[in-house]
């Protein structure tokens, strides 16, 4: 079991090196958000060589220096610029400090900043477009105080302000606003602006920051002329590019209604401009099948246009924002509905990397569509009785079905370790999954306040959760095989069982005993953060079901550990050992499709084997490598075994 010992403290130095790059974003966003600041405001400061606004530009001193101790910190983290921006942020602090041409300082401070977006992936958008209610009910909760109910920077709590200036911005001044997109509010609500009354706002939730930024640039247009603006565009064709998430949260009104002039040169700008502000968010809706469809039609729009990478990344938004959004509520009216649904999305996706023909992409788009209409029609229906009855069944099953899985794993374990006769060990097996547990609990809690997972990062943690798992209870259903001989047996307990307790094995039994339970405990919490936001009015029914799945995990756990107990040593190493290779090839196949879907690995669709979730079975090269490995390793050792067994009778 030593070299589990080895494999926990892999983990464990992996944990490590994740915290250590989490600092490092954290750095690099805080970098980002200065640089977007600095880049927008120096005009404000200097222009043609001169000061027009000494405070401003004393700011721009200040953030420049401020910029130059970000990126020492961020080397001191990754140990070398990685993303090779120092002597430009030198340059950047040079030109502020000589009082530089201002479109130099912001081309500088831009450069760095797509070079650190680029660099540490930074995500400079939403999922989606945020609602307009949404980000109001955030906006007069957090930031009245200051900026008043109309945005004006006169809010009750102005005068108690430390300090006392700056004063609150306007956020109705057309001039202030020409400069400001949502990503630089959002900036500014995650981490304050130092040395004025503005906090840092990082307490909220990534997806409420990004709700009250939207607020704020929608705030000082009126409904009417926002309906005005829409009423105009009616029988217009937008560019999806103009009216993309990522449009929207990155360019500032100045910029929006540059272009805006240059597609409609006789059109009301302004109202155009409330309505791509304001009179998108009131629209918008978060119905996830709808968000799916949205995502799909975007995905075949940019096929057709050969930006083939992009339409893949949509594909996988579509079903990692929008459909598995709804697949537990789906799958507990319609599992073949579901599936079917599952199966689409992966083709879909599967036939942009393949490079079908137009024609093809867009007749599975409307195939798409045609099932995403059935599966809302199925959702809608039934009555709140039927509705509180599908909630009660499928929280009881997700409980069940994942706890499951883990408890299979542990009462393997458990057992052989009493059939050893190191039943003191076990206390090691316990503390495993009671910590994975307590890590399951913080996770939801994180979910809940502070953390709010995109598809792409839950995908991410889930499948490398799996790998990890899937390596671990490899070896431990090899360890198992290796011992189903009687002589074999006696032997390890001459030599072994003393040292079971050392602290090496009492590491790789809770590493195991940790991340078979963990993982699960992760899926148990997006589903049913999926279930309880999806059926609000039968809360009630999911409690219940989660009660009663936990009452039905209870017994089966009790009937695995007595059966397993009963049965012959040989014969139950050897179904013990078979059960966690068949778990461990599932683990490789999920796991390994996980990545594929958050875009850690390539995926090379195959036409064979048809997709089988239940056992890991994806049809792409490498999902079915992985699995391939362990099924040729599994064959090996069964053939080195029987070597084995014919040479001890001869």
């Amino acid at each position: 079991m030593h070299k589990l010992a080895a494999a926990c403290l892999l983990a464990t130095l992996t944990l490590l090196a994740a915290t250590s790059a989490a600092f490092a974003q954290d750095q690099a966003r805080r970098l980002v958000a200065l640089l977007d600041y600095l880049g927008g405001d120096y005009q404000n400061a200097v222009q043609n060589g001169k000061i027009v606004n000494k405070d401003e530009y004393a700011e721009m001193q200040e953030f420049s220096k401020r910029i130059i101790e970000l990126i020492g910190q961020l080397k001191a983290i990754e140990k070398t610029d990685k993303a090779q921006i120092e002597p430009m942020l030198k340059s950047l602090v040079g030109e502020v400090e000589k009082k530089g041409d201002e479109k130099t300082v912001a081309k500088l401070a831009n450069d760095a900043k797509e070079r650190l977006i680029a660099t540490y992936k930074i995500v400079p958008h939403p999922r989606q477009l945020p609602a307009l209610a949404d980000g109001r009910t955030i906006f007069i909760e957090n930031c009245l105080q200051c900026h008043g109910p109309g945005g004006k920077g006169d809010g009750p709590g102005r005068e108690s302000m430390n300090p006392k200036t700056p004063l609150p911005a306007n956020l109705t001044d057309p001039e202030f606003m020409a400069g400001l997109s949502p990503f630089k509010a959002y900036n500014t609500v995650s981490f304050g602006i130092e040395n004025t009354a503005m906090a840092s706002f990082a307490a909220l939730s990534d997806e409420q920051r990004w709700q009250v930024a939207f607020y704020a640039l929608a705030l000082r247009f009126p409904a009417e002329t926002s309906a005005a603006g829409e009423a105009w565009l009616k029988g217009k064709s937008l560019p999806p590019d103009l009216v993309n998430v990522a449009t929207l949260a990155t360019t500032s009104d100045g910029e929006l209604s540059t272009k805006i002039k240059k597609l409609f040169p006789d059109g009301p700008n302004g109202a155009i401009l409330a309505y791509l502000r304001r009179g998108l968010l009131e629209k918008k809706s978060a119905d996830p099948l709808l968000i799916a469809r949205t995502l799909i039609g975007e995905a075949a729009t940019l096929y057709s246009g050969g930006e083939n990478e992009k339409a893949y990344q949509k594909a996988i938004e579509a079903y990692l924002d929008g459909f598995e959004m709804a697949e537990p509520a789906l799958f507990a009216k319609d599992g073949s509905l579901g599936r079917s649904l599952e199966n689409q999305f992966t083709q879909f996706r599967n036939s942009i990397r393949q490079r079908v023909p137009v024609e093809e992409i867009q007749k599975q788009r409307r195939e798409i569509d045609l099932k995403l209409d059935q599966a809302g029609l199925t959702l809608a229906s039934g009555d709140e009785n039927l509705s509180g009855f599908y909630a009660f069944l499928n929280s009881a099953l997700i409980i069940l079905r994942e706890g499951l899985e883990a408890t299979l794993i542990l009462a393997a374990i458990i057992a052989m370790l009493k059939v050893m006769g190191a039943a003191t060990a076990i206390r090691y097996i316990h503390l495993g999954w009671v910590l994975a547990l307590i890590a399951g609990a913080v996770t939801w809690l994180a979910a809940q306040t502070v953390l709010t997972f995109s598809g792409q990062h839950r995908e991410s943690m889930e499948g490398f959760i799996s790998i990890f798992a899937a390596a671990a209870l490899f070896y431990v259903g090899y360890w198992l095989h290796t011992r189903t001989e009687a002589k074999r047996w006696h032997a390890f307990i001459q030599d072994k069982v003393q040292t079971v307790l050392s602290s090496k094995n009492i590491f790789g039994l809770v590493g195991i005993s940790f991340f078979a339970v963990y993982r699960e405990a992760f899926e148990v919490v997006l589903f049913y953060q999926a279930l309880w936001l999806q059926n609000e009015h039968s809360h009630n029914a999911i409690v219940g079901g989660f009660g009663a799945g936990v009452a039905a995990l209870v017994g089966a756990t009790y009937a695995i550990l007595k059966l397993g107990l009963r049965l012959p040593l040989k014969y139950f190493f050897g179904v013990t050992g078979t059960l966690l290779y068949i778990m461990a090839f599932i683990f490789a196949g999920t796991g390994v499709n996980q990545l594929q879907a958050a875009g850690w690995l390539p995926a090379t669709p195959v036409n064979f084997p048809p997709p089988v979730p239940l056992l890991g079975i994806y049809p792409t090269i490498e999902s079915l490598a992985a699995q391939g490995i362990l099924l040729c390793v599994f064959f090996g050792t069964a053939l080195w075994m029987a070597h084995e067994r014919k040479g001890a009778v001869a």
